[in-house]
Parts: C-alpha cells; sequence; structure tokens
C-alpha cells in the first residue's frame, strides 16, 4: 500500500505540473487558454520534467535551512550538505534525462513553464507540495540510477550531473564559512 500511495502522490504532482489535468482546468491566471508545451512530451521525458522542477525547488528549501541553521547553531549541517548533493544530484541527473528523452524540445522554454506551474501550485498548497516532494524524490533518486546503469545516461552527462552537485555544495559551505554568516 505504501508504493500505492507513493505513486499516486508523485503522480497527482506530475498531472498539476504539467498541466494535464485536463481541459476541465481553466487558464494559468490570466493566461489565454493555450496547450502547455509539456502536454506534447511523453510520459517519461515529462516525469524528467518534473523531477528537475521540483528537485531544483527542494534544493533552494534545503539551502535555505541550511543557511538559516548555520545562523542559529553558528556550524553547517553535515546532514542538510548531504540531503542538498543529492537533490542537486537528482536535478542534474533529471536535466540530462530530460535532454535525453526530448532532445528536441526547447529546454529552457519547458522549463521555465514548468516553474510557472510549480509557482501557482505552491501557492495553493504548500505543504501538499512539500509532502509530495518527499515522494517523488527517492522515486527519481531510483529511476535516474537505473538509467545510467544501464546507460540510458551517457558516463559525461552523469559525471556533469556529480559535478554540479559537488559545485553547489561548495559554493554553499563557502558562503557560509564567510565571517558574517557565522557571527
Amino acid at each position: 500500500m505504501p508504493e500505492t500511495n507513493r505513486f499516486l502522490l508523485a503522480a497527482a504532482v506530475c498531472l498539476a505540473l504539467t498541466g494535464t489535468v485536463g481541459a476541465t482546468e481553466g487558464p494559468w491566471q490570466g493566461e489565454a487558454p493555450a496547450k502547455p508545451a509539456s502536454q506534447e512530451l511523453s510520459r517519461d521525458a515529462q516525469r524528467a520534467l518534473i523531477c528537475h522542477t521540483v528537485a531544483d525547488w527542494a534544493a533552494y528549501q534545503v539551502a535555505e535551512l541550511i543557511r538559516d541553521d548555520a545562523r542559529e547553531n553558528q556550524a553547517i549541517s553535515p546532514e542538510g550538505m548531504q540531503i542538498l548533493r543529492q537533490l542537486r544530484l537528482t536535478e542534474g541527473l533529471a536535466s540530462a534525462a530530460f535532454d535525453t528523452l526530448a532532445p528536441q524540445v526547447d529546454h529552457d522554454s519547458v522549463y521555465r513553464d514548468a516553474v510557472r506551474k510549480m509557482q501557482a501550485y505552491l501557492k495553493e498548497d504548500r505543504n501538499g507540495a512539500d509532502a509530495n516532494t518527499q515522494q517523488l524524490m527517492p522515486l527519481c533518486q531510483r529511476t535516474y540510477a537505473k538509467m545510467a546503469a544501464a546507460g540510458e545516461l551517457s558516463q559525461e552527462q552523469v559525471q556533469l550531473a556529480e559535478e554540479a552537485s559537488q559545485d553547489s555544495v561548495a559554493k554553499l559551505t563557502q558562503e557560509l564559512q564567510g565571517p558574517a554568516v557565522l557571527r
């Protein structure tokens, strides 16, 4: 049953963020009705886009928590940094998977559209978004680990994602070790 619940939550996030809920839904805040670019994508590409968007948002949230914790406790949370590293790695692998699954699509444009929908979803249900993210991230991580192991993501793509993850953590660590933050 927990696996079913996890799938339903992930599916709810995917539906809410990709605009595939159906034609009965109205346009997003004052827009003319338009078919979202993400609807033209394969289901796997849509999932990769959602994982990319949600991992990016979650990494931002975790980085803010790490900053707040560093200010309060005068120390950098190693657990928080490990979570951030995993989220940034997931984001990078999801981005690479999206590029592989939908090479003809303008990644930046579709990503911006997904972010805009994510922001609308967050305004409607912040707690639900947090809960869905906690369920979605392990699913994303397993998916991209399998893709990498099967050779569906090149070694170069995996390496770039790992380097970006390490760079993100290193930048935050450097920022937090600055004299103004931990005082």
